[in-house]
This record gives C-alpha cells, sequence and structure tokens, in this order.
C-alpha cells in the first residue's frame, strides 16, 4: 500500500501492483502509458518482455500480481508463455491483450475461447483504456506471495562444427560442477540427433527426452528428476531421443519448457547441443545465461566458427554472454598460434583446454576426465575454471533487475 502520495487530482495512491507485459508490437507500450496516466488509485509498475527468457525471468525476479500477453503472438507460443508465467509465479493472474478483431485468421470471440482453453483468465482490448484498465485491477489484484524464487543458472555448450570436442567439454563441466553440488546439477542432451553424452557417462539412460515428450500434460518437477538417470559423480542426465525417428517431434517450444522446468528443479543446466544452427538452437540461446563456443586451433574449424559468431549477432545474443573455448589445442608445426587464432577470430580467446590424450581416452572408456579427481593434469585445470566461470554466474534474479528496469508512471516522473 501506498502512503502519503497522491495523484494530481488529490485521491489517495491505493495499490501499486507489478505487472509483466509480454509483446511484440511496442505499440502496446505507450497505449498502455497513456492508459495509466488517467488511472486513479492504482500506480502499476510496469515490466516488459519480448522473448521468452526475458519474460519468464521477469516473471520469477518480480512476481506480478498481472501478467498480461498479447493474443496476436502464435497461440502455441501463448500457451508455453502462460504455462511458464504461471509455473515461477504461481499467484499470478493471466490478461490476454485482445488486438482489434482478433487475428488475420481468427475473429475476437473464438481467439478468446482458444485463450481460456489455455489458462489465459481475463481480458483487454486494443487499444487499451484507463476505464477498462481500472475494471481489470478492481477485479484481480490481490495480496501477492512475499517469497521469490530464483531459478538456475543455464549454459550451453554450442558449436557449429562437429569434432571439435563439444561433448566432452560439456560433460566434464557438469561432472566438475556436481561433484560440487551433488544432486544439483542436470545435464541435458539437446543433440536430439545423435547425443552421446549418455556414453560419454557410460550409463543407460532410464529414460530421455522423449519420454518428457510423451508425459508432458502432466510434466512437473517431480516427474522431471524421475525421468533423469543420476551418474555416480552425483550429476542428474536427461539424455537425448534414443534415434533421430524419437526426435521429429520434439520442437523448439517443447525444448524450451523442459529447460525452464530444469531451471527451476536445478542449481545448474548444462545444455549439450547438435552442432547446428536452427530454431531448437535458438531457444537453448534464448534461455542460457552464457554459452560456450567451441572451438580448435584448425584453420578450416575456425573458418566456420567465424561465420557462426555473425549468427549470433544476428539473431540478437550478445557478445557479453558468449565465450569462446578453444579446446584441443596443439602446438604442432603448422597448427595456428593463439595469436593466429585470435587475429584470425578478431577476439580474445577465453578458456584454453589443451589438448591431452587422456581427454579422449576418457571419452571412449565413458569415464569423464573430471571424474578422477585429475589434480595436476592442465587439461583438468582450465575445465575446472569453465565451472570456476559458471558458479561465478549471477542468478536470473540478479540478471532480470538489470534486463527489466520498471517503467516509471507519469506521477514518479513528475516527482523525479
Amino acid at each position: 500500500m501506498a502512503k502519503n502520495r497522491k495523484w494530481p487530482s488529490g485521491e489517495p495512491i491505493v495499490i501499486r501492483p507489478q505487472v509483466l507485459i509480454h509483446r511484440m508490437d511496442q505499440d502496446i507500450d505507450a497505449e498502455l502509458e497513456q492508459a495509466i496516466q488517467s488511472i486513479n488509485g492504482v500506480d502499476p509498475v510496469v515490466h516488459y518482455g519480448s522473448s521468452l527468457r526475458e519474460t519468464v525471468a521477469a516473471a520469477s525476479d518480480f512476481q506480478p500480481a498481472v501478467f498480461m500477453v498479447d493474443l496476436a503472438e502464435n497461440l502455441d507460443t501463448v500457451r508455453v508463455l502462460v504455462e511458464e508465467a504461471v509455473a515461477a509465479c504461481p499467484d499470478v493472474t493471466v490478461v490476454g491483450i485482445c488486438p482489434i478483431g482478433g487475428t488475420q485468421n481468427t475473429d475476437e470471440s473464438t481467439l478468446m475461447m482458444s485463450a481460456l482453453r489455455l489458462g489465459v483468465e481475463d481480458f483487454v482490448r486494443r487499444p487499451m483504456s484507463s476505464i477498462e484498465l481500472t475494471d481489470l485491477f478492481n477485479r484481480r489484484i490481490s495480496n501477492r506471495r512475499e517469497k521469490k524464487s530464483t531459478p538456475g543458472t543455464l549454459v550451453s555448450f554450442v558449436s557449429n562444427k562437429g569434432g571439435v570436442g563439444k561433448s566432452t567439454c560439456a560433460v566434464n563441466v557438469a561432472v566438475e560442477l556436481a561433484k560440487r553440488h551433488p544432486g544439483q546439477v542436470i545435464l541435458i542432451d539437446a543433440s536430439l540427433q545423435m547425443g552421446v553424452c549418455a556414453t560419454h557417462l557410460n550409463v543407460e539412460a532410464e529414460a530421455t527426452i522423449t519420454d518428457a515428450w510423451n508425459q508432458k500434460d502432466r510434466l512437473d518437477q517431480q516427474l522431471f528428476k524421475q525421468l533423469t538417470t543420476v551418474h555416480e559423480s552425483g550429476l542428474h542426465l536427461l539424455a537425448a531421443p534414443a534415434n533421430a525417428i524419437e526426435a521429429v517431434e520434439i520442437d523448439d517450444a517443447f525444448l524450451s519448457r523442459v529447460l525452464l522446468l530444469a531451471r527451476r528443479t536445478y542449481d545448474y543446466v548444462i545444455v549439450d547441443t547438435f552442432p547446428l544452427f536452427d530454431r531448437t538452437i535458438m531457444a537453448i540461446l534464448d534461455l542460457s545465461d552464457r554459452a560456450m563456443v567451441i572451438t580448435d586451433n584448425a584453420v578450416p574449424t575456425l573458418k566456420t566458427i567465424r561465420g557462426f559468431f555473425q549468427l549470433l549477432q544476428d539473431v540478437g545474443f550478445s557478445e557479453e554472454r558468449w565465450r569462446i573455448v578453444l579446446n584441443r589445442y596443439s602446438t604442432k608445426a603448422g597448427a595456428p598460434s593463439m595469436n593466429d587464432v585470435e587475429n584470425y577470430l578478431g577476439r580474445g580467446v577465453d578458456h584454453i583446454v589443451p589438448h591431452d590424450n587422456k581427454v579422449i581416452l576418457s571419452a571412449n572408456l565413458g569415464q569423464p576426465l573430471m571424474q578422477a579427481h585429475p589434480r595436476w593434469n592442465k587439461a583438468a585445470q582450465r575445465i575446472k575454471a569453465i565451472a570456476d566461470e559458471v558458479e561465478a554466474l549471477p542468478r536470473v534474479e540478479e540478471l532480470a533487475t538489470h534486463s527489466h528496469p520498471p517503467v516509471a508512471s507519469a506521477l514518479e516522473a513528475e516527482e523525479a
């Protein structure tokens, strides 16, 4: 409750709810802010999201009273947004923003009925009015939960070139983290077409992502944990589908749901990926706090990776969120030197894992290098450094605070 504050009309501000809006059309921002200026008795603090990662992080961080989602979005996207926002903030009221006249293929009444089935509880229409928003707040605002949940850290290992040791790096970093945090680390093998993490760990997967897909209607945190295979290091593994045929049905929206569920269940989520750039990789990157881009110092690989950097920039994955890992670094005659590598890539290398036959042997035996407590091994020391960086990453709650600054009300702007 706000105290000793008044609107210019002299009426007291009674409530100051947190409101989260997911939209692609930023004209909604101006509509809402104009409508809010005319509301008496309510001074909402508004946060905006335009990607799944942003919106769910903000829902967890701010615990909004109202979550508004633009129904001009694809309804499959709306479904995932509603499910994940409610999971992150169970007390939230979900409100659909109806475009004028419905969408291109659906009239308004049909759209509203479809949205109700997805969990939308109330509606406002565009252009938004102060009268409609006042009625909405009067109907829907209630006391909020005080407790916040902080999702786990998600780090993906990516490359658009196969054979560079990406999976080996992901498995060993995950094992090292699991030794430090038993039961709180999950490795998700999102290399859907040909996952190898179970082989690297020498385990028979008790279930795979396919089982999660088959149980998608009842998938929750408890069931999610039951679908993992526990390694002797304390690492939990969600294995890739058994074959490429099983992988066909799994789409990027469902994988996003799996990753978000993993973040709510574990402190650290490590994701291995397929060496390709597609919608699945984009969905993984969208939810990643950090992406480890794996390369080696072979000229063909460096050329491919340099093009991958451009792809990351083109999809808006900021350079601050990725790191270059130079894996299997060799100083043999003819191999590019470190200076050659950095000059060619146009930026510095963040982590160097030297070539070591023990790493290759451990992968072939299904005994991760980090499982053997190799104190003096140089490759192991560098893998520990990557794990150290993952541990040091700020949690989503801290990131969201910087990523989603509240939009001030007109009154706050005047007071400032």
